[in-house]
């Protein structure tokens, strides 16, 4: 989904170009690369394209969630 390049930046400095992703035990994943924008509320289910539904993941922390969505 396209997202617009200020919404981006917004998303980018809240969650510190880092991703966003916590474990159970509190630790927040480090990876600084190849970070996914990704909807908390997903498009298909009506989630919205704005910096309160979106959150950075790495790639490994987006697979994680990936399976909740189907």
């Amino acid at each position: 989904r396209y997202v617009p390049r200020a919404v981006k930046r917004e998303v980018l400095k809240r969650d510190n170009c880092q991703c966003s992703f916590v474990a159970a035990d509190g630790t927040r994943c480090t990876e600084r690369k190849y970070l996914h924008l990704d909807h908390i509320v997903p498009y298909a289910h009506g989630g919205r394209t704005e910096a309160s539904n979106l959150r950075l993941l790495s790639a490994g922390a987006n697979q994680l969630f990936a399976p909740k969505h189907l």
